[in-house]
């Protein structure tokens, strides 16, 4: 069995549900109006608060409230979860999107990047680079000798043109 302790406890909720009901029970209750009071009013009616049922049918209702109230708590574990699973069904199709929207974009940027380069550099031609070819195939021209004789720009410059 249980520890005394826990059973005094026990004895006494019990106790002091009993009385609880039985002072209820005992009050007179009006009903003035749409209030309701424990005080008398001006055309006040009594409102009768016995409760008509058995003990038999009193434990009936109270266990058909308490299996109400599992199946309520079930099937709000039910929904929440239900929510849940949709909550993270929602995030992957967003996720998903959101990834696809950013991959077709980088394409068509991409796209756009290719045909700008495309437009701006004409093609290469191919230069071929035959062998010799860094030797000059003709002699350039050479430039008049000035007057001085040794190739001086100054002395170039201080020649009359003619």
């Amino acid at each position: 069995m249980g520890s005394p302790h826990y059973s005094v406890r026990a004895l006494a909720i019990g106790l002091f549900s009993m009385l609880a009901v039985a002072q209820a029970q005992a009050q007179t209750i009006y009903r003035c109006g749409n209030n309701y009071s424990g005080s008398p009013c001006p055309q006040g009616v009594i409102v009768n608060t016995a409760d008509p049922r058995s003990q038999a049918q009193k434990a009936q209702t109270d266990h058909a409230t308490a299996d109400a109230k599992a199946l309520s708590g079930q099937m709000e574990r039910n929904r929440r979860a239900d929510e849940a699973a949709a909550q993270h069904r929602a995030d992957s199709q967003a996720k998903a999107a959101a990834q696809k929207a950013k991959t077709d974009q980088m394409a068509k940027t991409n796209s756009l990047r290719a045909e700008a380069k495309a437009k701006k550099k004409p093609a290469k031609t191919k230069m071929v680079k035959l062998a010799n070819s860094d030797k000059p195939r003709s002699k350039p021209a050479r430039e008049p000798a000035n007057s001085a004789g040794n190739g001086d720009k100054a002395g170039a410059a201080a020649q009359p043109k003619l």
